[in-house]
């Protein structure tokens, strides 16, 4: 049987950060879609398609998932976080496939005559590039499995960059004007926060955090912009 290394002081701190910032994250994504999917029966208001009800459920399943993953790190249940992380990485394709799917299936119905360029302007507006680099920063955390802090800062910003849906719902609870740069700021906001957490208590820029970080500001970026010229 492999014995575990006892975590050390620094990697204990980074653990009760990495926990604050997905409860945090988790809040987001849980409030944004309750009106609309989790009350639904209660309060929501908006029609739904199959496919966005099938997306809903999978990324359900991701964020319970992902809720037993930090649970297990919590009580320092390694096994049952490594037995987890096996579910996590096939549920991680399924989550981006599935939402692609919705996405593409969203554009016909709002563009039906849509060309292959608007289909990827609109592709872009809801959210498609935020949802690839989720999956590519799971795949990323996945090969640095042995690195737990490379592995906790890049699951982190995995979930950061699915807010931008999230953020946009909750924004429109309030408000329907300008919701847009408004979820651009909150995304600039929340980025920052957690870039800057993580340096002030590891005394240094860590690259796990500032250039996913980058990449995410980068794509939201480009979200906003195709979703106001789209």
């Amino acid at each position: 049987m492999i014995q575990q290394r006892p975590q050390t002081v620094g990697e204990r701190t980074d653990s009760r950060i990495a926990t604050a910032l997905f409860i945090l994250l988790v809040a987001v994504i849980l409030v944004g879609f309750a009106k609309n999917f989790y009350l639904r029966a209660w309060l929501g208001s908006r029609p739904l398609i199959l496919t966005a009800w099938v997306h809903g459920i999978v990324m359900s399943a991701w964020v319970a998932l992902f809720i037993a993953q930090v649970a297990a790190i919590a009580r320092d249940r390694l096994d049952l976080h490594r037995s987890f992380g096996q579910l996590g990485a096939w549920l991680a394709f399924v989550v981006v496939a599935v939402g692609m799917v919705t996405i593409v299936v969203r554009a016909r119905l709002v563009d039906p005559e849509a060309t292959l360029r608007g289909l990827a302007l609109l592709f872009v507006a809801f959210d498609g590039l935020s949802l690839l680099l989720f999956g590519a920063l799971v795949v990323t955390a996945w090969r640095y499995r042995p690195t737990p802090a490379v592995h906790r800062r890049l699951m982190t910003m995995a979930m950061v960059a699915l807010l931008p849906p999230a953020y946009g719902r909750l924004v429109a609870y309030f408000r329907h004007d300008h919701v847009e740069i408004i979820v651009l700021g909150l995304m600039m906001l929340t980025v920052l926060t957690f870039v800057m957490v993580d340096a002030a208590r590891s005394h240094r820029l860590q690259r796990a955090s500032w250039i996913p970080g980058l990449v995410i500001l980068l794509v939201d970026g480009c979200t906003y912009l195709a979703q106001v010229y789209s």
